[in-house]
C-alpha cells in the first residue's frame, strides 16, 4: 500500500486536513503530522532554538507539534513516522496561495520541506472568501491529480500548487496549468500601546484587488478553474548569470 503524509499552517483541528485523510486512507497508508495551532505565513521558518513538543492524536498515525509547518515536515523524516513515503500533501489551505503568497505560506513551504527530503509534494488551498467552504471540491481534485501523480510520477525538487475556487464540484469550468499571478496587498503598520507603556507593532492590511493576466494562477481561479502551479526548489535565476559575467562581477576584487 502507497503511503501519504499530509500536513497543513491551518493547525491539527484544521477541517481540511482531515478531510483529506478520510478521502485518502480508503486507499493510502495516510499519516499526519502538523502544528498544533494555526501556523499561516509562518513561510519556511523552522524552531531552531526552541524544543518542540509532540502530542499523538491517533495512535501512531495522527501528532500534533507545537512548531511550525516546516518542522513538522522535518520531524516526520528524521524518524517519527515509518519510511517509504510516497507523496506529501500539504492544506487544505483555508485561503487561497496565488502569485507572490507562495512566498510566505506555510502550506507551499511545507510542500518544498518534502522535496528537500526527495519526497514530491503537492500544496493544496481554496478560496474562503464567500461563505461556507467547499472541501469536498479540493477533496475531489486533489484525489484525481495525486492519482495521475503517482501512476506516473513527478519531476524531481518540483511542487504542484494547487488552488480551487470555492464552489460545488459541479460548477468548476476545468483545471488550467498555470504560472504564478500577481495580488495587491495594502499593508500597513499599526502602533499601539501597551499596559506597559511599551510601543508594539503589527503589520496589517488587506487584498486590494488581483492582476488578470493571462495563464496565471490568479485569472484561472477568478475563472472557476483549478490552478495547477508548478513550482521549482531552485530558485536561481539562471537568465541573469550570464548578464552577471558579461558586466564583469566576476572580475571584481
Amino acid at each position: 500500500m502507497r503511503t501519504i503524509l499530509i500536513s497543513n499552517d491551518d493547525g491539527i483541528k484544521s477541517k481540511g486536513i482531515w478531510e483529506l485523510k478520510r478521502f485518502f486512507e480508503k486507499d493510502y497508508k495516510v499519516f499526519i503530522v502538523a502544528p498544533d495551532r494555526e501556523r499561516s505565513a509562518a513561510g519556511h521558518s523552522i524552531s531552531l532554538h526552541n524544543p518542540i513538543q509532540l502530542q499523538e492524536i491517533e495512535i501512531e498515525s495522527v501528532y500534533a507539534i507545537d512548531g511550525t509547518p516546516v518542522d513538522a515536515i522535518h520531524m516526520a523524516f528524521l524518524g517519527l513516522i515509518p519510511k517509504p513515503v510516497d507523496l506529501v500533501i500539504t492544506g487544505i489551505n483555508n485561503g487561497l496561495n496565488l502569485g507572490s503568497d507562495v512566498f510566505y505560506s506555510g502550506t507551499v513551504s511545507a510542500a518544498f520541506q518534502a522535496v528537500a527530503h526527495g519526497i514530491p509534494a503537492v500544496a493544496v488551498s481554496i478560496d474562503n472568501s464567500d461563505g461556507d467552504i467547499h472541501y469536498e471540491t479540493a477533496v475531489y481534485y486533489t484525489g484525481k491529480i495525486v492519482k495521475k501523480l503517482i501512476d506516473g510520477g513527478i519531476a524531481n525538487k518540483v511542487i504542484l500548487n494547487i488552488n480551487v475556487p470555492n464552489i460545488p464540484v459541479d460548477d468548476v469550468k476545468g483545471i488550467e496549468i498555470t504560472k504564478l499571478g500577481s495580488r495587491d496587498y495594502n499593508d500597513v503598520l499599526v502602533e499601539r500601546e501597551g499596559p506597559d507603556e511599551k510601543k508594539y507593532y503589527s503589520i496589517e492590511g488587506e487584498l486590494s484587488g488581483d492582476i488578470l493576466e493571462k495563464d496565471t494562477d490568479v485569472k484561472a481561479v477568478h475563472e472557476q478553474k483549478v490552478s495547477i502551479t508548478p513550482l521549482h526548489w531552485d530558485v536561481t535565476a539562471h537568465h541573469y548569470i550570464t548578464e552577471l559575467r558579461n558586466r564583469g562581477f566576476h572580475t571584481l576584487t
